[in-house]
């Protein structure tokens, strides 16, 4: 008789593992607490084997009108038509992503959060193959969690364009609060879209977006802070375009310890509508094929410790900045992957820049002093684009000109420009300049 049982029990499990049903409704998650608060979607019916409509099982289920909700999904393959609504404090549980996975084959919003508060989804995973699907929209909520969340599109490079109007998650309505914890937004036409600021995405991942991020609106709103997060996609420039794209006037952008690489442009900031009031990068490193950061309109950007890098054997531009729509800024420490520095010409007179061993385009206010460290060793140096010098403040507080047609420009009272030089025989002479302040 044993020999039978476990025989029996060998064949169970090959059946198990050859069939492509989900585990029965005796199943319990180990994370999920047995009590009558956690409603589980099979005691009302759910099959969860992919080929079943699950819609009503979920809708009964999370029926429980204003009371807190706590639904359970075990592992299993959902396929539905639309999504129950929920109550403020919802929590809806899974047993990972991989393993409880809800289906949505149409067109449309899935999940539709209004005027919500603090509802989290945990451990679930949602796919999408409605060519126009958006997997969840939140508007005007508060506080909401998406926690080890995966969320997937139908978007690739072979079959661009037909799925690049999908959405993974739309914020609106002023929402926010809303964390995006531990989870992976991939294969969207528009991965994650926002009108919204105060959002936050950590320890994250968005892969194979055709846009990954874009912050929208042009009324001074979108803005978001991500921090952990990686950016990737293949080298065939149908899959991505861009990875993170601000389309007009917003808020608040800012990027700690952010990966890109796999597109043809990985950020493009700003348009001639308008940009963020902020934008910082800090501890990024930022690859692409194209362009790695495209600042078009920006107040107060800031970039500190950024690698660029390039995706391909032809090294990209690594930083464009439109010297009218961001005429200042900050940049410290930028690493380049392809030269040995980041020229000073890439940025606009205003930017106030401190590279490796050198600063330019700073502007000080106040006393300025300038100690000699040796008695041998020159206060201040002027040196031309060949790094030659030119001009040297001496240890003394002599100023001595190495240009012997250089000398010293006066300014007449009439507007005049004159220019003093020495000859061999030791006098000074003097020659007219004429009215334009000179460049050299």
């Amino acid at each position: 008789m044993l020999a039978v049982t476990l025989g029996a029990a060998a064949a169970g499990s090959l059946a198990a593992c050859a069939s492509d049903t989900a585990p029965t409704a005796e199943f319990r998650s180990p994370h999920v607490t047995d009590t009558p608060a956690a409603r589980n979607v099979r005691d009302f019916g759910a099959v969860g084997d992919g080929r079943a409509d699950d819609t009503a099982a979920l809708a009964a289920a999370a029926a429980v009108g204003d009371q807190p909700l706590v639904m359970y999904l075990p592992a299993g393959h959902y396929r539905v038509t639309a999504w129950p609504e929920l109550p403020d404090y919802a929590t809806i549980l899974g047993d990972g992503a991989d393993l409880t996975t809800i289906v949505h084959e149409d067109d449309g919003t899935l999940i539709t959060l209004r005027g919500r508060q603090r509802v989290r989804f945990v451990r679930l995973g949602f796919y999408l193959s409605g060519a126009t699907g958006t997997a969840a929209q939140l508007t005007g909520c508060f506080r909401c969690t998406f926690e080890s969340v995966v969320l997937r599109g139908n978007h690739l490079a072979e079959n661009f364009p037909r799925y690049a109007r999908q959405r993974g998650v739309v914020l609106d309505g002023n929402t926010g609060g809303t964390a995006f914890i531990d989870c992976d937004i991939n294969n969207f036409g528009y991965g994650l879209v926002t009108s919204c600021i105060q959002n936050y995405v950590t320890s994250s991942k968005f892969t194979s977006n055709r846009i990954s991020v874009l912050g929208t609106g042009n009324d001074n709103n979108a803005g978001l802070a991500l921090a952990n997060v990686e950016f990737v996609s293949d080298k065939d420039p149908r899959t991505t375009d861009r990875h993170v794209v601000v389309d007009g006037a917003a808020n608040d952008w800012w990027f700690t310890n952010v990966w890109f690489e796999g597109a043809e442009t990985a950020l493009s900031i700003g348009t001639d509508r308008g940009g963020p009031a902020q934008f910082g990068m800090v501890n990024c490193k930022v690859a692409a094929r194209s362009t790695c950061l495209a600042l078009t309109r920006c107040r107060q950007p800031y970039l500190a410790n950024v690698l660029f890098d390039p995706d391909l054997d032809t090294p990209p531009t690594e930083l464009r900045i439109d010297p009218d729509g961001c005429p200042e800024g900050t940049a410290i420490n930028l690493v380049s992957g392809s030269h040995d520095d980041i020229g000073p010409h890439t940025f606009p007179d205003g930017w106030h820049v401190l590279g490796r061993g050198g600063r330019y385009g700073a502007h000080f206010a106040g006393t300025v002093v300038a100690q000699a460290v040796r008695s041998d060793a020159d206060v201040l140096q002027v040196r031309d684009h060949d790094g030659m010098v030119t001009a040297a403040a001496l240890p003394g507080g002599t100023w001595l000109s190495d240009r012997a047609d250089g000398g010293v420009v006066l300014r007449d009272s009439t507007g005049a420009y004159w220019r003093l030089t020495v000859g061999t025989d030791g006098a000074v002479r003097t020659s007219s300049l004429g009215g334009q302040r000179p460049r050299s």
